[in-house]
């Protein structure tokens, strides 16, 4: 999974046209008609002259951006997800985080769900937990494109590139991967060194002082952490909060063959002493277990489990943010459940993991339990949200707030 280069088919010229009548329809209706409901707007729509049709479904519009946007969350948890044709569109299917291709792969089935069509109206109703955060996209006609009427998007984590958002009523509010103008902001700085491939970026926190000690969170996928997550505004929002105290990031790419580089290779924790080693030497920084943190995402979850058995000596906190164990690379991890392998006692751990990821999140579960019940501290927590950097935006904070808060 190539988080930054993901492959996909973003907005298409009919999606952009659409949006572009959408803003002008604002424009020129002065009045939108009201309707008790998405099935009341259905009704009169499907009972009207054809002539009459495209008035009501811009009105509908009108009405619903008003009054929420789209897609349409009913009070009864049931969402409708709503596609104005602008042309000749023949068929619309959605996909997303709650449509994967299969309980033991996170990605999308492409074909997606077909949506019913009345008229130029394409719809479909799904229900979610009134606290969901998911990702979604429509197929039109066999090309892929976001919400044209949903300016909620972002960069999915399952190689779909730029999908829409659905945030659920009772979802947590979350703008910690916001810039803020009025936060100090701290300076990132590439490691410039001829060994240093893949690439190492280090984030120092505003006002960073060498005469005191910084904890420090190193990362896998550090290029996804740094653009996608948003580690360095996430920090600098932290900081200014003063919900956690100042820490140095060292962002670590993944090499070119990344399920290999983070599926137990010797080579990985090699590379991440040595990392380990110049940043010690270099910055002011903790240098003991207990001051330094790793953490991934997916199969850099599964790396970060890997860090926490063989290098307890270096790291005494690791996070594991919806990490990959399915298959052959859950076989590692045998030996300390079962006992053969001792756990190190001294490491401290966070996992989380969304209810929409499948086996990653019922493995999550076991990997809780298994820790749990031999006494080592891990704190666990899962939301209603599927593979995707939405969700480790979030979890990302929290994991912060949970190993670095303010003292």
């Amino acid at each position: 999974m190539n988080y930054v280069a993901s492959g996909c088919k973003s907005v298409t010229l009919r999606s952009v046209l659409l949006l572009i009548s959408v803003v002008t329809l604002f424009a020129r209706v002065s009045h939108a008609q009201d309707f008790a409901s998405f099935d009341d707007f259905l009704g009169s729509y499907g009972a009207a002259a054809p002539a009459l049709r495209a008035g009501l479904a811009q009105s509908f519009i009108a009405w619903q951006q008003a009054r929420g946007g789209f897609p349409v969350r009913e009070s009864n948890g049931k969402v409708v997800f709503v596609y104005l044709a602008l042309a000749d569109e023949k068929e619309v299917r959605l996909t997303g985080d709650f449509k994967p291709i299969s309980f033991t792969n996170p990605y999308w089935d492409s074909p997606g769900e077909l949506m019913t069509r009345i008229g130029s109206v394409f719809y479909i109703r799904r229900n979610f937990e009134s606290d969901a955060r998911l990702d979604y996209r429509f197929n039109v006609d066999g090309t892929d494109t976001r919400d044209p009427l949903n300016a909620r998007s972002l960069f999915s984590g399952t190689g779909n590139g730029e999908v829409s958002e659905l945030v659920m009523p009772e979802h947590p509010p979350y703008a910690t991967a916001t810039a803020r103008p009025t936060v100090g902001r701290g300076t990132l700085h590439p490691l410039e060194q001829t060994w240093a491939t893949p690439k190492v970026t280090i984030y120092l926190p505003p006002a960073y002082d060498a005469s005191r000690k910084y904890p420090a969170i190193y990362t896998a996928d550090g290029s996804a952490w740094r653009d996608l997550i948003r580690l360095p505004t996430i920090l600098d929002n932290l900081i200014a909060d003063g919900e956690i105290q100042p820490v140095i990031a060292v962002m670590i790419d993944a090499t070119s063959d990344r399920s290999a580089w983070y599926s137990y290779d010797p080579n990985y924790l090699a590379y991440l002493k040595r990392v380990v080693e110049y940043v010690d030497n270099s910055y002011s920084t903790l240098r003991e277990p207990d001051g330094r943190l790793h953490a991934g995402t997916s199969a850099g979850g599964r790396a970060s489990a890997y860090v926490a058995f063989e290098f307890s000596t270096l790291f005494g906190k690791i996070g594991m943010l919806s990490p990959s164990f399915s298959g052959p690379t859950f076989s590692y991890l045998e030996p300390f459940l079962n006992g053969v392998r001792p756990v190190p006692p001294t490491v401290d751990l966070w996992i989380s993991a969304g209810t929409y990821e499948g086996v990653i999140y019922q493995n999550a579960q076991i990997l809780e339990k298994h820790l749990k019940g031999i006494g080592l501290p891990i704190k666990a927590t899962y939301s209603h949200q599927g593979h995707s950097f939405g969700q480790w935006r979030e979890n990302a904070a929290e994991m912060l707030r949970h190993f670095f808060a303010a003292r």
